[in-house]
């Protein structure tokens, strides 16, 4: 009788954890909110004000070598667009965000983000549309984490495996984003795990089981709907990347 309740207390253990572990993503910061704009200061904090753990930035460098928050290739501002790779950072700054804000440098979210000790990054490097190497994206970038003693509560995603590549060499952490390996290949290469595409789990969803089996996480993007945040909920998914965090984390507590 001990026995048949201690295997009954495991199983039970073995479903509801995944659920318990599982983090919302706020992609771009907590963007839907009346104030604040994708890739802003202010979706960051709104992103802390609602107790969401993980923020998603892209970083992309300009024409002058300073390193922006912006989800890339383009910046857009109200008529006008422009290649960030092929734009000044001035000139940048007088295409203001949709709320006001300027688009902000990396050093200036990461200044923010030092002061809101329960938020972690997930940091994806843009890598198109300039003449530097991945290696030297990933030094400059790792270099200001470094300076703002960030690196305990920064991941790396990419879907440029020599980026990927670089973290894990430097013990960071690091989910590759491409969709487009198994989950035998990526703990082979000592990453964190993988985060893929909603389409491309949906297809594979023996990926997320056979990840966790291999001691990796899993993660999921772009989750907006209801019926993907729940498939991703049901499926384990360590992190659900959305740009409806409200919404996941809401559907979260339903489901445990």
């Amino acid at each position: 009788m001990y026995r048949t309740t201690l295997l009954i207390t495991a199983l039970f253990l073995s479903l509801i954890t995944p659920l318990a572990a599982q983090q919302v993503v706020a992609h771009r910061g907590c963007h839907n909110v009346e104030g604040a704009s994708p890739n802003s200061i202010a979706a960051l904090h709104a992103a802390d004000s609602i107790g969401l753990a993980v923020v998603e930035i892209d970083v992309i460098l300009t024409l002058d070598n300073h390193l922006v928050v912006a989800h890339g290739p383009r910046h857009n501002s109200s008529n006008k667009s422009v290649h960030i790779a092929s734009t000044t950072l001035e000139t940048l700054r007088q295409m203001p965000l949709d709320n006001g804000e300027l688009l902000p440098t990396f050093e200036e979210f990461l200044q923010e983000v030092k002061n809101l000790p329960n938020i972690t990054l997930f940091v994806e490097i843009k890598t198109s549309g300039n003449n530097v190497t991945h290696d030297e994206l990933f030094t400059m970038v790792d270099n200001l984490i470094v300076k703002h003693s960030l690196i305990e509560r920064t991941s790396y995603i990419a879907f440029s495996k020599r980026i990927c590549d670089l973290a894990a060499q430097n013990n960071r952490l690091a989910l590759y984003l491409g969709s487009d390996t198994s989950p035998r290949h990526i703990a082979k290469r000592n990453y964190q795990g993988i985060n893929y595409s909603i389409h491309i789990l949906r297809l594979n969803p023996r990926w997320i089981s056979k990840a966790h089996e291999l001691g990796l996480k899993v993660g999921v993007w772009t989750a907006n709907s209801s019926k993907d945040i729940a498939w991703a909920i049901k499926h384990g998914v360590d992190y659900i990347t959305t740009d409806n965090p409200q919404l996941a984390t809401e559907l979260i507590t339903t489901y445990k």
